[in-house]
């Protein structure tokens, strides 16, 4: 991703007390918005769902191996990211990550797509088209907030980074806001959810943020987004990205984000249990 160091803003998360209370407003919220607003929210729900109750440990375990992980990680700091894993990724503009990786044989392309029209589409990434195109393209949409169009694009240059680990085919491959349950069963995809994770927590942080004691706690997986756990994830999200679920225009993108923070979050705390990574 890339990232410009936010300011804490007092009180940025005042109102929501952690995962529930998030979830819980946001069906407040729900209930007194237009239905041509909100449809789609009980598929949203249902992949949160989902995605809490899903062991990612041992998901993880089965799609990448303690060496695979390994060199996912090593092929993101020797090429792109030097403090990967050490120190938060830094946000900034696709412009200025053009600028610093364009070099890396990867052409990039950028659109706001509306929102009706665009629909949850993050970005996508292919590695060439018979007769159309010959080097690899970056596609992200850049209607979404600043901190998710950082993760599209660290998302997207994974894929590019690991493409001959996986063997990437011709066929470009979509992020978007939902799905990511099916990322758990897909090598390629986890692994550049995993550049994306370890950009955004890395170990100093992840080892904070998922205490030794939340870690075990955890194991039973009710409790892995207790209230005292999520308010600090909300916190650090909200400090180090400025990233805050009301700036969200409409209650679809927020369910949306909230599956995507669940998401990276457990990751991150799997490669911590499972490789200590």
């Amino acid at each position: 991703m890339a990232l410009s160091t936010r300011q804490n803003d007092a009180g940025a998360n005042r109102g929501s007390a952690g995962f529930e209370g998030i979830v819980r407003e946001l069906s407040s919220v729900a209930s007194v918005t237009r239905s041509d607003d909100t449809s789609g929210l009980a598929e949203h729900r249902s992949e949160i769902a989902g995605i809490i109750s899903k062991h990612y440990g041992q998901a993880l375990r089965q799609c990448l191996s303690r060496w695979e992980v390994r060199e996912i990680a090593n092929e993101g700091k020797n090429r792109v990211w030097p403090g990967l894993n050490r120190q938060p990724v830094t946000l900034v503009s696709p412009p200025e990550f053009v600028r610093r990786w364009s070099a890396f044989g990867v052409d990039f392309k950028f659109a706001s797509l509306p929102w009706k029209e665009g629909r949850s589409l993050l970005g996508f990434y292919v590695k060439k088209i018979d007769r159309v195109r010959t080097r690899p393209l970056i596609f992200v949409n850049t209607a979404h907030h600043p901190a998710v169009v950082g993760v599209a694009l660290d998302h997207e240059m994974g894929h590019h980074l690991t493409s001959q680990l996986f063997a990437a085919d011709k066929q470009a491959q979509p992020l978007s806001q939902t799905g990511f349950e099916e990322h758990l069963a897909e090598p390629a995809e986890l692994a550049a959810d995993m550049l994306v994770s370890l950009g955004i927590f890395p170990a100093p942080v992840a080892r904070t943020l998922f205490s030794e004691a939340s870690r075990v706690a955890s194991r039973s997986r009710s409790s892995e987004l207790a209230d005292p756990a999520f308010t600090k994830l909300l916190e650090y999200i909200a400090n180090r990205y400025g990233f805050r679920f009301n700036q969200l225009r409409g209650v679809n993108k927020r369910f949306q984000a909230l599956a995507a923070l669940v998401h990276y979050a457990k990751l991150r705390r799997a490669l911590l249990d499972e490789y200590n990574t």
